[in-house]
Parts: C-alpha cells; sequence; structure tokens
C-alpha cells in the first residue's frame, strides 16, 4: 500500500548513481594489487610463472596483466587446492586470508596498475618515477601557491575559477535553485538534520542581502553542526568502539575520542593543531584544556592510532605487531596526505616515490607507540584531587597499610616484579592518584583512606608470556559489570594489544588467590594493567606469579587482611578516562623485506618521513619515538598535501565529489584534479585563514555554484556528463545516518543532547553471531546515529543498506548504491515504522485540521509545501488508509531521502 502509493505521488523517482564511485573501486582495487596480491605474486609465483624463466608453467606469466577471464579462473582453481590435478603453488597451500585476498582481487575484476605502467612489467622493475628527485614534478608533491583568481563578474572567487571553465565549454549553467530547497541542502549539509520550522520561517522573513550568510553562521554555531562533521572524520579514521575478530571485545573509553572530535569541530579548532593531536597529542608540550578546563583534550586525539581490527589469538605477535603499524600507516597516509603510503611495505611502491625506507622509517615511529588506558586529568584537576584528598589524610593520621608477606614460590614459579623489593616505581607506569606513586609496605593499593574515591592504573613493562598459569593475589571491591573488560576494577593481561584476561576480587574480607590460563597468551607479547575505575570500591593486589602449576602458591606467612578507612565524607573531584598512545621504547626497525618479519634487512633510522616532499638529508629522531617530529611535518603549512587533502575533503562532501575524485589518493593511480589552480586557491586560502574549516564552510556554501538548481540543461549535461564543471548542483543521497536522523527529527523524537557513551545498538533477532551484545532500545533513546555504538561484528542493518563504511581503513568517499534492500528496508524496518506512526501522533496532536497538518508534514520532510495535486492525492490516501501509512510513503519518497 504504501510503495503504491510512493508510486503515485511521485512518478519520477530520482535515481542517481555515484559518478565518482567507478574511479574509487578502481583506486581500491589498485591498492589491494600493491599491498596484497602483488607481493604474494613475487614470493611464490614469480620464479615458475615469470619472465625469469624461459618457458613460464602452463604458458602463464603473472609478471603481467591477467587480463584472460580463463586465466583467472584458472588461477583461483589451483591456489583452491580443491583439484588433486591443480594446486598451486605445489610447495603447499597458501594461507586462508592470502586465497581471500586473491578470491576478492579477481571478484572485481583483477585490476592491475601495471597495465598503466611506463617499462617493463617484472618483479625487478622498478616504480614508473625513475628517481624521487625527477618525481617532485608531479602536481601533488609541487609547493602549493595561490593563483590570481580569473577575472569576472562573480565576488566568489570559487565562481570565476569555476565559470572560467564553463566559459570555455560554452556551457549553460543552471538557473539558481528556490530559497527554501537551498536551505535545506545547506542545513543536511552543514548540520545532518532538515530545517526546523522555526529556522525555514525565519529565513523567508529575512529579505536582507546578508539573509544567506546569517542562515550559515546560525547553522555553523549550532551544536549539531559538530556531529555532522565529526562523523565524516569518523569515516578517515575507521573508527570503531569494537576488536571484531571473534568475541568484537569493547574498547574502553573509544566514545571519548568522539566527543573530542564533536567538541574540535564545533570550536573550529585550526586543522593544523586536530593533526598534531591525532599523531602526537600525548607528547605535546602544551596540551590543550577542555573547556570546563577538567581535563586535556589534545591526548585523546592519539588514540585514533588504536581504532583497527584486534586479532584476539594471533598465532604470531612479531606478525601482527607489524601489521598493526602497517594499519596504522595506511590510515595516517591516506587521511592527512592522501597518498597510499602502506604500498610500500613489501616493495618501493610502483608508482608512487615512496621507497620501503621511507615506510620503514615511519614504521619505526609508531613500532615505538603504543596504546594506554589512562586518566587525562588536567593539573587544575589534579591539584583539586590532591586538595581533597589532604583533608582525607588529615582526618586519619594514624592510618598505615598492612604489610606484605613472602611469597612461598614454588620450583619454577616466578613472581612477577615483587611490590616490595623497590623496583615497582620505575618499572610500572602510573596514571590517576588511586596508585600514588606505587605500592605502599609491597602493595599495589587502591585501599587508603578515601581511596574508594579514586580512581587510576598501574601498567606493567612489557613481556613474553612464559607459563601456562597466571595467579594474582588480591582483594578488594567485586566489580557489577557484565562484561568482563568493562569492569570497573581489575587485574587485565594485555597480549598483543587485546585485553585478554580479567582477573578480579569476589569482594570476600582479606586476599584470595584468582587464576587465569594463558592458552591463548602463552608466548606473546604481553603486559599488565592493574585498573580501578570504581568511585566507589578498591583493588589491592599482593602477589602476581606466573607458574605451569594450575594451582596457586600457598599464602604468604605473616600477613595482614587490608585495611581501609572510611570516606570521611569529603567530595573528590572525578577523573577522566580514555585511550591514547605513549610512547614506549623507542626504537628503528629493519627493514622487511617483501613485508615479511621473518626476512629482515638493514635498520632504517627514524625520521626520514617521505623523501619527495622533506628532500635528503632530513634531521634523524633522537629521543621518544618521532611521534612529534612526524606530527610537526603532517601539519606544517609548506606540506604540499595537508591542506590540499584537507580542502578536497570539504569540497567533496558539499558538490558530491571532490575537485580530486579520489580523495584517499593524490598519487599517480588516483585522478588528477578537475580544477588544479581552484585547489590550489582554496588550499593556500586555508592556510592563511589559520587552517579554519568553517572558514572553508562559508566560500564553498556562499558560492553561486553551490545555489545552483539540480535541474541540467540537456546541452550542458551531454557536454559534461560527469558534471566536472559544475554546471549545475549535483543530486545526492542522503548518508544512512542523515535519514535516521531525519527521521528522528521530523517524527519529533531526536533527542538533541550531545555526548556521553554510546548507545547500543538494536540487535534483530535475525541478527546472530559471537560476541553478540544485549540489544539497546529501538530508536537508540532518540539519540542522533552519531551516539550509537559501532560494533564491528553488529553494525546496524540499515547503515549497512545505505552504503555504511566498514571500519578497515580509510574511507573519504562512501559508496552510493541504489539496490532493491534499501526499499524493502524503507517499507518493512521496524524503526522506520516506529517513526512514521510517532510522526503521524505528533502531527495529529499538533494539527487537528488535515490540510494543514498536510502542509506542516510537507515542509518539515522537504521544506516546501505540497502541490495542488500532491494535497488531493495525499489526503485522499491518507483517509483511505491512515495518517500513519501517509507519513510512511513520505519517509519513503526519493525527495526525503536525496538531497537536490
Amino acid at each position: 500500500m504504501v510503495g503504491d502509493m510512493v508510486a503515485r505521488l511521485w512518478p519520477s523517482v530520482v535515481l542517481v548513481a555515484a559518478l565518482h564511485g567507478p574511479l574509487v573501486l578502481a583506486a581500491e582495487g589498485d591498492e589491494l594489487f600493491e599491498r596484497k596480491i602483488r607481493p604474494i605474486l613475487v614470493e611464490r609465483c614469480y620464479s615458475c610463472h615469470s619472465a625469469k624463466v624461459a618457458a613460464p608453467m602452463g604458458g602463464l606469466r603473472l609478471d603481467v596483466p591477467l587480463q584472460n577471464e580463463h586465466s583467472r579462473k584458472r588461477l583461483l582453481l589451483a591456489i583452491s587446492y580443491t583439484d588433486p590435478q591443480l594446486r598451486m603453488p605445489p610447495t603447499g597451500k597458501l594461507a586462508q586470508e592470502t586465497i581471500d585476498d586473491i578470491r576478492r582481487w579477481i571478484e572485481m575484476g583483477a585490476p592491475d596498475p601495471r597495465a598503466n605502467a611506463v617499462g617493463p612489467a617484472s618483479a625487478e622493475a622498478g616504480s614508473d618515477n625513475a628517481s624521487v628527485a625527477r618525481a617532485r614534478d608531479y602536481w601533488a608533491f609541487q609547493p602549493v601557491r595561490k593563483p590570481v583568481p580569473p577575472p569576472g563578474a562573480a565576488a566568489n572567487p570559487i565562481d570565476r575559477f569555476l565559470d572560467a571553465r564553463i566559459g570555455e565549454k560554452k556551457l549553460k549553467v543552471s538557473a539558481p535553485a528556490d530559497r527554501r530547497s537551498w536551505l535545506r541542502r545547506v542545513s543536511l549539509d552543514l548540520t545532518g538534520l532538515p530545517p526546523a520550522r522555526a529556522d525555514l520561517d525565519a529565513y523567508l522573513a529575512d529579505v536582507s542581502e546578508n539573509a544567506d550568510e546569517n542562515a550559515v553562521e546560525r547553522l555553523l554555531a549550532s551544536p549539531h553542526y559538530g556531529e555532522r562533521w565529526a562523523r565524516h572524520w569518523m569515516d578517515l579514521v575507521r573508527f570503531a568502539e569494537t576488536n571484531g575478530h571473534e568475541f568484537d571485545n569493547n574498547k574502553l573509553d573509544a566514545w571519548q575520542y568522539r566527543d573530542y572530535l564533536i567538541r574540535a569541530f564545533n570550536a573550529d579548532l585550526p586543522y593544523d593543531q586536530l593533526v598534531r593531536e591525532h599523531i602526537a597529542g600525548d607528547l605535546l608540550p602544551n596540551p590543550r584544556l577542555a573547556s570546563n578546563g577538567a581535563f586535556l583534550e589534545s591526548p585523546i586525539a592519539s588514540g585514533a592510532f588504536w581504532f583497527g581490527e584486534v586479532l584476539n589469538s594471533a598465532v604470531d605477535s612479531v606478525k601482527t605487531r607489524a601489521d598493526t603499524v602497517d594499519n596504522q600507516l595506511d590510515v595516517a597516509g591516506k587521511a592527512f596526505l592522501g597518498l597510499t603510503v602502506a604500498c610500500a611495505r613489501c616493495h618501493d611502491h610502483k608508482f608512487d616515490p615512496i621507497p620501503t625506507r621511507d615506510y620503514y622509517s615511519m614504521a619505526g615511529i609508531l613500532h615505538s607507540t603504543y596504546l594506554r588506558e589512562t586518566v587525562v586529568d588536567s593539573p587544575s584537576r589534579v591539584r583539586e584531587i590532591e586538595q581533597a584528598m589532604a583533608k582525607v589524610a588529615a582526618r586519619n593520621r594514624d592510618w598505615t597499610p598492612a604489610a606484605s608477606g613472602k611469597a612461598e614460590l614454588r620450583a619454577g614459579d616466578e613472581l612477577f616484579e615483587d611490590f616490595g623489593s623497590g623496583s615497582f616505581v620505575g618499572s610500572w607506569q602510573t596514571a590517576g592518584q588511586a596508585f600514588g606513586q606505587g605500592p605502599v609496605r609491597g602493595y599495589a593499593n587502591s585501599a587508603g583512606p578515601g581511596a574508594n574515591q579514586l580512581v587510576g592504573s598501574l601498567t606493567s613493562r612489557k613481556f613474553r608470556m612464559p607459563k601456562l598459569w597466571v595467579h594474582v593475589r588480591l582483594a578488594g571491591t567485586k566489580p557489577s559489570a557484565a562484561i568482563k573488560e568493562s569492569q570497573s576494577i581489575r587485574v587485565t593481561v594485555v597480549a598483543d594489544d587485546h585485553k585478554s584476561a580479567h582477573l578480579v576480587p569476589s569482594g570476600k574480607p582479606g586476599f584470595e588467590w584468582v587464576s587465569a590460563r594463558m592458552t591463548k597468551e602463552i608466548g606473546r607479547e604481553c603486559y599488565f594493567e592493574i585498573v580501578d575505575r570504581a568511585r566507589d570500591g578498591h583493588i589491592v593486589v599482593d602477589k602476581i606469579v606466573i607458574s605451569d602449576e594450575k594451582e596457586p602458591p600457598a599464602d604468604p606467612s605473616a600477613i595482614a587482611s587490608p585495611v581501609r578507612l572510611a570516606e570521611d565524607g569529603v567530595p573528590i573531584p572525578e577523573s577522566v578516562w580514555a585511550m591514547t598512545s605513549q610512547d614506549e621504547n623507542p626504537h628503528d626497525i629493519r627493514l622487511h623485506i617483501r613485508g615479511s618479519h621473518t626476512n629482515l634487512g638493514d635498520e632504517v633510522p627514524r625520521g626520514f618521513f617521505l623523501e619527495v616532499i622533506t628532500g635528503a638529508g632530513q634531521p634523524l629522531v633522537k629521543q621518544g619515538s618521532g611521534r612529534l617530529e612526524l606530527a610537526d611535518w603532517f601539519a606544517r603549512g609548506s606540506n604540499p598535501l595537508t591542506a590540499r587533502v584537507m580542502v578536497n575533503r570539504v569540497w567533496k562532501h558539499h558538490f558530491g565529489a571532490g575537485l580530486v575524485r579520489t580523495p584517499d589518493n593524490f598519487g599517480k593511480t588516483g585522478q588528477r584534479p578537475s580544477h588544479p589552480e581552484l585547489l590550489d586557491w582554496l588550499a593556500a586560502s586555508f592556510v592563511e585563514s589559520g587552517w579554519s574549516v568553517k572558514q572553508l564552510h562559508r566560500w564553498m556554501v556562499l558560492s553561486a555554484a553551490y545555489r545552483r538548481s539540480s535541474k541540467a540543461d540537456p546541452e550542458a549535461e551531454a557536454a559534461d556528463p560527469t558534471n566536472a564543471l559544475l554546471a549545475r548542483y549535483p543530486v545526492r543521497r542522503l548518508e544512512a545516518e542523515v535519514i535516521r536522523d531525519s527521521m528522528l527529527a521530523v517524527a519529533g523524537t531526536l533527542a538533541p543532547r550531545l555526548f556521553g557513551p554510546s548507545v547500543m545498538p538494536h540487535i534483530s533477532r535475525y541478527q546472530d553471531g559471537r560476541g553478540k551484545p544485549k540489544s539497546g532500545p529501538l530508536d537508540g533513546d532518540g539519540r542522533r546515529s552519531i551516539y550509537v555504538q559501532v560494533r564491528r561484528n553488529f553494525l546496524t542493518p540499515m547503515f549497512l543498506a545505505f552504503d555504511y563504511p566498514l571500519p578497515v581503513s580509510t574511507i573519504g568517499a562512501r559508496g552510493s548504491s541504489t539496490v532493491p534492500s534499501q526499499a524493502l528496508l524503507m517499507l518493512n524496518n521496524e524503526f522506520v515504522l516506529q517513526q512514521a506512526g510517532a510522526w503521524a501522533d505528533r502531527a495529529s496532536s499538533r494539527e487537528p485540521d488535515p490540510a494543514r497538518r498536510l502542509e506542516r508534514m510537507y515542509v518539515e520532510a522537504f521544506a516546501r509545501p505540497p502541490e495542488d495535486w500532491e494535497r488531493r492525492e495525499a489526503l485522499a490516501y491518507a483517509d483511505r488508509a491512515s495518517w500513519t501509512d501517509l507519513a510512511h510513503a513520505l519517509l519513503n519518497s526519493a525527495e526525503f531521502l536525496y538531497v537536490q
């Protein structure tokens, strides 16, 4: 019934394909080949199937593009080992992950950038750049220079650049869009929400020449602006709040990074500062304070390195670490520089001037960097806590903690860093104030007077787990959380950056042994975290023993139960937790030949960065990981890529496609800019503005090009079918989150509050898998989509239907498919039906008159009243069916799902 109504109300449904999609997919295929396929072909296939041998086996050469469909099928059959007569390579079956990569590559059509390479296609051929020096002639590596806008009548320089190209082609531009369409367009672009009725009325009533500017300033000042643009950025850092893999464990405090982004965009944090904070926010000498002065903002950004997938039972710790760093470099290179840096892991980049030594100079920086669950209190907040604790201490002068007893170790037992030996302070790192500066009389102790309100953690040095059992002698408050990694009081074994095992007190009086079997952790790189995040509890750890024995050792002799006094009624300010980066054991690493950690070459000093930009002879990193130096280089105004890449990203979100249509790839396999002079004018002006992202918005959305109607002139469309010259405004489908948020907005169920822990996603009975969480509410408590927890293994089906990106790597341009599953979801999804009912009920309660009610609903959904024929058809349908059915039809309309 609803589908029939949609067809009658909108006989010409707009179906728009993303014209830049094929370009993005081609770039993705080339990258997959360079990073995954070429290395395995070189390592396992070229010895028999290349120009190296006089007669390649079976007549098959794999050092040239595989263009024959028969050959592709034979290759896939051979590596699958399903045919006893055809199994390749003969030395043994490839890893399943590698087979899956090759299958995916073949399903993509076996894209192969070697088809466009200059020179012989062989394993030994270098890139098509004869040298790094000559490669500097490529446009993306040239310094940004600010060109003079072409002459013209337009006041906005953007329009003068665009009009010059349009004039050369003698194209007819579309007429300006009406005011209602423009306001809906700019509202959705800047806040991700349709304009409220009051805002629309105020804009239409403003007949001054500054009406558009006033509307834009109001939208930029809205707190919802930060929510909209933070979500764009989260695509770039593959934001997720769980680890994925088998159990999909939580990434603690990931939501703090999301809130950091919202605050940063709302405050118009200079982009160069945003970049610095992402790379080295925990190391900046003058970290930025939150507006309330209670915590540090800068360190939170450095947690972005750690949003990647985490294997919970990795077989090879060294490989896992190398893969983690590779993903981090991949994200940093694409997000900030628009370069596929990670393609140089296995060999000199075949198309861009990135040699492997540049890759490993930066990889060494991240091999010297680790994740930390920590407290980010500001100095003033620390002083407040210290002053409160001084009052508690003054009232408890006679309090003394119990002493630790001597451990009764057995043959083969290892005492992990005896807390009473004095070695604790130097080898464990302290966060927060629950544990002071270390142990008191041999304890890792958060149970002093008043300490129930204190929080903090102790983090050990890293080591390889030598034995099968860990026994911890502890006492304390029983935590209440059901999810182990979220328990507020615990001793955690972290293995290969995965919070793998958790040992917690039972809450009984006195000490007890708690044990964990290290089945998956043995032999892996591990460390201990002793964590007290409870404001109403404590933990005391007396001994950590690593043993081959399942049973713990005997209790230490002559040891009393821990003593804790009352809180004394002194309020202690709260601390703020976040996941951040930290330097640890800074060191250079050796080059991995063909990307393998088992085949090592020369040691590469940290500090080369990208020689094509920095030039040779740059100083090497002398102290620390090198992230401070790397951050400064990324954010330097003279870096030719940083400003260009960000300007292009903002342009893409306003005009449907970037001036460079491959926003994550400014290299030679990407697309060249359609308007290079405009790109450089914007980049130079961006830096001059103090790296203000909001100023970029003003220039773009107040241009005549942005105001144009989406109705195309037939001759212009024929001459410029991809609309690269922007003679018209491009019709675009809304992203998944904006569709959902718009439904909440028109239904009146949107909860406008900002920030805070994420809402658990609604899990339907049809979703299943390991790590399945408890379902959240169907409407997500009315929160915007950015506040719905991003669970890798349980992404919201509505989001996936509308091309929500998998959080694997940087995605600067989402796909925009038009497939039957979208229509089916919009017709049958429980959330859509719920919001249609809520909207109809709200409209009916506010407006008893059916005609005025219909007009209100049209204005809420489309920012315009209904036309006469729509009014007749819609009222008749509502009378015949119901207002809920009509609301459902409006939500299903192309006009609601697209911006035009």
